[in-house]
């Protein structure tokens, strides 16, 4: 049974720049609440999502005829609902170029995320893999500003206490981040806890739309997804990027 725990949000204003080599934000405020998100798409465990053999045809909101597929696994995998479900790998530098279609190797896959059934996989070069960690992304072809991504780097062996200091980190070899960090009108933060692995949630709005990010630490290594949405969109797709975001899990050994 899936248990998700109460969240604790703060709520951050940027400040300054610290140095050239880091941004932070400052705390302005805590408040606590129950969580409110969706949790119809958190973490199963993997006997659910690959057990029996049957790849991940089991995984929640699968057709009836991939289930019949069972040494086929078609990444990403449709649900029912007008959204797909991919599979990350979370691939060293040295591996770039291109993600998905038909395996039967269910034990590479390391993490999940949704994305609208519409929108294309972009390739991940092996700059961008060894500089700041980016595994995945997919776009929503009409407004290539409009994406979700995953980061993910090795040598982490659990979250740091001070939330600031996970954003701020990540930040440091993404500059698009930073300046999102510094431009935020405001930042909240929530824990959320889903079978004992720990989501750090974060919500950053600002003259560059919404970015929703959450970030875990599981086997020896940080995972963040990132779901942006720009300003133009934000009122239209604010929740559908929250979704997104909200989809993201590890995948249990």
């Amino acid at each position: 049974m899936t248990t998700t725990s109460a969240s604790r949000v703060t709520t951050f204003q940027p400040a300054t720049l610290l140095s050239r080599q880091r941004r932070a934000v400052r705390r302005v405020g805590v408040t606590t609440r129950a969580s409110t998100e969706d949790t119809s798409s958190v973490q199963p465990s993997r006997r659910q999502i690959f057990g029996s053999g049957l790849a991940a045809a089991i995984a929640v909101g699968l057709p009836s005829e991939a289930k019949a597929e069972a040494t086929i696994f078609k990444n990403p995998q449709e649900l029912d609902d007008g959204y797909l479900r991919f599979f990350g790998e979370a691939t060293t530098s040295s591996s770039y170029g291109g993600y998905g279609g038909n395996e039967n190797n269910f034990d590479k896959y390391k993490y999940y995320y949704d994305i609208p059934k519409d929108w294309t996989a972009d390739t991940v070069n092996k700059t961008e893999k060894s500089t700041n960690g980016t595994d995945s992304r997919w776009s929503n072809p009409k407004s290539r500003g409009e994406k979700v991504y995953c980061t993910t780097l090795t040598g982490y062996n659990r979250l740091k206490e001070d939330r600031q200091d996970i954003l701020s980190d990540l930040a440091l070899s993404d500059y698009n981040l930073q300046d999102a960090i510094v431009g935020a009108d405001s930042i909240e933060v929530a824990d959320r806890d889903v079978n004992g692995q720990t989501y750090v949630d974060y919500d950053l709005y600002g003259f560059f739309g919404a970015i929703y990010v959450s970030i875990t630490v599981y086997g020896g290594r940080l995972y963040a997804v990132f779901s942006a949405v720009p300003d133009t969109l934000v009122e239209n797709d604010k929740e559908q990027a929250k979704r997104l975001r909200n989809s993201f899990g590890v995948i249990p050994k």
